[in-house]
């Protein structure tokens, strides 16, 4: 195992079982009478569905009302291919007739890239857990500044090689393999890259987090403006808290690293299916992100605009259920009041 090789994982063997076609493709006429259809994910409801655009605008129907209509049995290509379009929307935000089915479901690997940076952060981060577990110290550095400066050092280098030949024996290939042992912490290091992206993500949400707390205090004079800081406070922690649990279950399940060489295959399943999952839940965040990059926490007409609408974002996501359904009717309500004065 001289070259660098990825185990197979359950993903592409349930596509192999599953026969998941590469291409987005449709037998009935019906899916090729306009052309510009597509498959989305409606925001409000999180159904899929398929999107036509006509001339009076755009029409959405739900995919299983499109087998309903065109009476397509579970066995029938097209029956099948809807059922590949609503999985695969859990990993992009639109398909089109001719695109390729996302990788997630055919290989398991991300239909998404991910920078040289965070290839390089994930494998020092690797490098370095191998370092310190062949000195009896076993420790997990996820600062990338931190691991550059780490990992550059003269001495740090010359214990890399030794921790690579130690590897090898311990995981009985022995030492003189040390090409095998790179293959892995290279197949290991690159699916970690997923998650150091992901990483930097979150701390974009985190640097929110506390401009909101910025921004408390400089309306701590203005209760209609804390009014709503305060809930954003409460939602924002939760979601935090969230995010932060998901990425320490991540660095405690490959932090042992002889352990995560030694179960390659299972480790690479964990990583993706957690990958997957916060990809997902960070993007819902893109719209959010890009509003509040560079924006300076002081008092203005655009802050408190940024802050309704951060609340509406929160509150559909992390409100309890029954406070949801208050807080529509109230927002309801004001739309009407709004409306009302404007006629």
């Amino acid at each position: 195992m001289t070259e660098e090789t990825e185990p197979q994982t359950s993903e592409e063997e349930d596509a192999q079982e599953e026969d998941i076609p590469e291409e987005i493709t449709f037998e009935h006429a019906f899916f090729h009478s306009i052309e510009q259809t597509s498959f989305r994910v409606l925001e409000d409801t999180n159904e899929a569905v398929m999107v036509m655009a006509l001339e009076q605008g755009e029409v959405s129907l739900k995919l299983s009302g499109v087998r309903k209509e065109l009476k397509l049995k579970e066995d029938d290509p097209d029956h099948k291919m809807l059922g590949i379009i609503a999985r695969g929307l859990e990993y992009v935000r639109e398909l089109r007739i001719g695109d390729k089915v996302p990788t997630e479901l055919t290989t398991g690997r991300a239909s998404w890239e991910v920078t040289d940076e965070h290839k390089a952060i994930a494998h020092n981060r690797v490098t370095m857990q191998l370092v310190s577990w062949v000195s009896g110290d076993e420790t997990l550095i996820t600062d990338p500044e931190q691991l550059a400066q780490v990992v550059n050092d003269p001495k740090t280098k010359e214990k890399i090689s030794i921790a690579f030949s130690k590897t090898a024996e311990a995981l009985g290939i022995g030492e003189d393999r040390r090409e095998d042992v790179i293959a892995l912490i290279s197949n290991l290091a690159n699916e970690l890259a997923y998650i150091e992206a992901l990483r930097d993500q979150n701390n974009a949400v985190e640097n929110i987090y506390r401009s909101i707390h910025e921004l408390d205090k400089v309306y701590k004079s203005e209760q209609s403006v804390r009014d709503t800081i305060m809930p954003i406070k409460r939602l924002f922690k939760i979601a935090i808290e969230g995010f932060r649990y998901s990425f320490l279950e991540l660095d405690a399940q490959t932090g042992e690293i002889l352990s995560a060489l030694s179960n390659i295959a299972q480790v690479t399943k964990f990583i993706r299916k957690n990958r997957d999952d916060l990809h997902r839940r960070l993007w819902a965040w893109d719209k959010i992100l890009n509003d509040w990059r560079d924006h300076p926490p002081h008092r203005s007409s655009k802050s408190e605009k940024l802050l309704e609408e951060l609340y509406h974002f929160l509150a559909q996501r992390y409100l309890p259920r029954n406070e949801w359904e208050l807080y529509s009717k109230v927002l309801e309500k004001t739309k009407k009041r709004a409306t009302a004065v404007m006629w």
